[in-house]
């Protein structure tokens, strides 16, 4: 079998496990939903604060937190069932293996900012941003890729420890700050300004940047974070 024939056996496994029990979706949706609500009321009393310079920072904290949520859940239930011995196994390259989850949990993560970015719009953005839709796609897109590689490896290092639910937020949000700075400032740039390609450039070089850096590392080690 091919890599490119086990990344999607690996993939399809992954996604058809979570469409049959949908635990990890609907908990992570419901946490985004819940945290923008209470975003909402503390942060709107008056009707006449102007909170659209604070909504990158809200929407990216939010992401990261249901993040962190989905990949306790995802990890532990591979590891509880023993499907990753399993996975071992097989004749599978590990960075395979590595690239099939971190591309699962990217699917997991767009479809909840799928359900979430319009209700978040809704609440917090009073300007249109028609013209700015694509810039936003690219930063969204930029920033996941970062947070589910970095996340991935990350808690896959710490799956196996006793207090994994612990350690995974202490090693992995220290790492996500400089990913969460840039993409916090590029979206707030383009609901309360506006933005072009140009304005932001630095920052999109930035977030590519990490996403390759972490990409890198993967392939790099891996095979002995897995195999820990």
């Amino acid at each position: 079998m091919t890599g490119w024939r086990q990344f999607m056996a690996i993939l399809r496994k992954d996604l058809i496990r979570e469409l049959r029990t949908r635990e990890m979706i609907i908990s992570m949706i419901l946490f985004v939903l819940l945290a923008m609500v209470i975003f909402h009321y503390a942060f709107g009393v008056k009707e006449d604060v102007d909170l659209t310079y604070f909504t990158g920072g809200m929407l990216w904290v939010t992401f990261i937190f249901a993040m962190l949520l989905g990949l306790n859940r995802s990890f532990a239930q591979e590891q509880d069932e023993r499907c990753l011995d399993g996975l071992l196994l097989c004749p599978v390259d590990r960075v395979t293996i590595f690239f099939a989850k971190t591309a699962g949990n990217l699917i997991f993560l767009l479809i909840i900012q799928v359900v979430a970015v319009p209700v978040f719009t809704l609440f917090f953005v009073h300007r249109g941003y028609g013209s700015d839709i694509v810039l936003f796609v690219v930063v969204l897109l930029l920033a996941d890729v970062g947070i589910c590689a970095l996340g991935t490896l990350l808690a896959t290092i710490s799956m196996n420890t006793r207090s994994r639910d612990l350690l995974l937020p202490i090693i992995f949000l220290p790492l996500i700050v400089p990913l969460l700075i840039a993409a916090t400032a590029a979206t707030t740039t383009i609901f309360a300004t506006g933005a072009s390609f140009g304005v932001l450039g630095t920052r999109l070089l930035f977030l590519l940047g990490f996403d390759a850096v972490f990409m890198v590392a993967a392939y790099g080690t891996y095979d002995f974070a897995i195999g820990e």
